[in-house]
């Protein structure tokens, strides 16, 4: 996101916060790329856990920082898609091993139709 560009609020219904763009659990398989946060170069083939429009929850064995930039693409294919890792999973959540990730440039990378959404008009007041 630039520094121009001004991330909207997320909304608040019953206790839960609507997000961009709705879920997929899905296991995917993939490859990343990229350096951790000891500076070291990897290559990493995984898998998703879930996805989005915007992005994903993946499984890792590497250490990474978030903010970081690594590349992500399907497993029997060559294309190359650059991500940024939006959240690090921790162990008091129980979710070591997974991080969150935002493609930097959204497309439909993964082939999943999702619906379109208009929060505004479907949220219960």
């Amino acid at each position: 996101m630039s520094v121009n560009e001004v991330q909207p609020p997320k909304k608040k219904v019953k206790g839960y916060i609507l997000r961009r763009s709705p879920r997929a659990m899905v296991k995917i398989p993939i490859v990343i790329r990229g350096v951790d946060k000891h500076g070291l170069s990897f290559e990493e083939q995984t898998e998703t856990f879930m996805v989005s429009k915007y992005g994903a929850r993946i499984c890792t064995v590497h250490e990474l920082e978030e903010e970081a930039i690594l590349q992500l693409r399907l497993q029997g294919s060559d294309h190359w898609t650059d991500f940024r890792v939006a959240w690090v999973g921790c162990d008091e959540a129980k979710l070591a091993g997974h991080i969150g990730v935002e493609f930097i440039q959204t497309t439909n990378f993964f082939g999943i139709p999702f619906p379109q959404e208009d929060w505004g008009a479907s949220a219960p007041q």
